[in-house]
């Protein structure tokens, strides 16, 4: 949806080509037009993310939530056919790390420290649920240095968890936890292990 609303949006800038300086448009969370002073306003690392687009004519920015609620249609079905064709997922919860590729968040090369990879993660992930745990990758830029030989990074085939959860380029990683309904919630961007394990136990509790 933000995708073709951005596309439209550079697409009309072609009428301002000739214009020497470059239109500056800013929206909020629910892709409201605000003032440049009250985009600052409202980033707020916590809860947002400030994303940019821009061509010769025009720059677009967005604040983009880091947590969304979401429900999918036949979500497991899909997730199995991507992701796990040779096994079935008989966990309840899945939880997917993902990987969009090098950028100026994990541009490292020294061998991640990151907390995701620390041995308590997935110890108290288990004692919170039962799960599937998937660690997918757009692009293998710098994956070398966060724990191939401990972790199975494996490819995001036809882009589809990104299509599905991720539709642009989120710094650093991002992850999604979904249950066996296809209720979902998605975080965007840096997050650490107990980012996880809070976002599991709330879709666990979470009522319809």
């Amino acid at each position: 949806m933000k995708k073709y609303f951005i596309s439209l949006l550079l697409v009309s800038a072609v009428n301002l080509a000739y214009s020497q300086v470059k239109n500056k448009i800013f929206y909020n969370e629910n892709l409201e037009e605000i003032t440049e002073s009250s985009f600052h306003k409202q980033k707020n690392f916590e809860k947002n993310l400030d994303i940019y687009f821009e061509n010769d004519t025009i720059m677009i920015s967005f604040l983009i939530k880091r947590k969304n609620h979401g429900k999918l249609d036949d979500s497991n079905f899909k997730i199995k056919k991507n992701l796990s064709p040779d096994k079935e997922l008989i966990n309840k919860i899945t939880v997917i790390v993902y990987y969009p590729g090098k950028d100026d968040c994990n541009e490292t090369e020294i061998n991640s420290t990151w907390s995701i990879f620390d041995k308590d993660y997935l110890k108290k992930l288990n004692k919170i649920c039962d799960y599937n745990h998937f660690w997918v990758y757009k692009d293998d830029g710098n994956l070398k240095y966060y724990h191939p030989e401990e972790v199975k990074w494996e490819k995001d085939n036809n882009q589809f968890i990104e299509k599905t959860f991720f539709e642009f380029h989120y710094p650093c990683f991002s992850a999604v936890i979904i249950d066996e309904n296809g209720k979902f919630i998605s975080y965007f961007g840096e997050f650490g292990k107990s980012t996880i394990w809070e976002l599991t136990t709330e879709l666990i509790n979470k009522k319809e």
